[in-house]
């Protein structure tokens, strides 16, 4: 496991962050500051609480597009620590811009909006206690406008 301060920035736990899997570090991850945009560090795990997950349908547009990789989705939470194995029983939460609009649940498909704890480790993020099980979600892309429906 790697942690690598970001041009000597620190990071505090409970401060709102934003994590994104970088693929310029062995499957590692940047901690960005949610209020300034800033990076503050790279390591190989990174553990929240309260966290949301985003994504931006015009980055994940332009990424689909041009078939060009770029930070557009991430999950915003409260830092609890970095470095720590995925505990046992949490679910794994994927995400594929050519495939989906949204965060989702591995197994159930259905689109993930915010979890209470949430790991980042190796290509996937982790979750538990998330709000997915209340919606019965079906995407539909209006293929004339391309934009995104939510159905409830």
């Amino acid at each position: 496991m790697f942690f690598l301060p970001y041009k000597g920035r620190s990071l505090i736990a409970g401060q709102l962050v934003d994590c994104y899997r970088n693929l310029h570090t062995d499957n590692g991850y940047s901690i960005r500051c949610a209020k300034t945009g800033l990076v503050l560090a790279h390591c190989s795990t990174v553990q929240l609480k309260n966290a949301k997950f985003v994504v931006s349908e015009a980055g994940r547009q332009k990424t689909v597009q041009e078939k060009r990789k770029r930070v557009h989705a991430y999950i915003r939470g409260e830092l609890v620590s970095y470095n720590e194995h995925v505990p046992m029983g949490f679910k794994k939460v994927l995400y594929n811009p050519y495939h989906t609009t949204l965060f989702t649940d591995e197994k159930t498909n259905k689109p993930i909006f915010k979890a209470e704890d949430v790991f980042c480790s190796g290509k996937y993020a982790y979750y538990s206690g998330g709000e997915n099980d209340a919606y019965s979600i079906s995407e539909m892309v209006d293929q004339e406008q391309g934009q995104l429906s939510l159905c409830f």
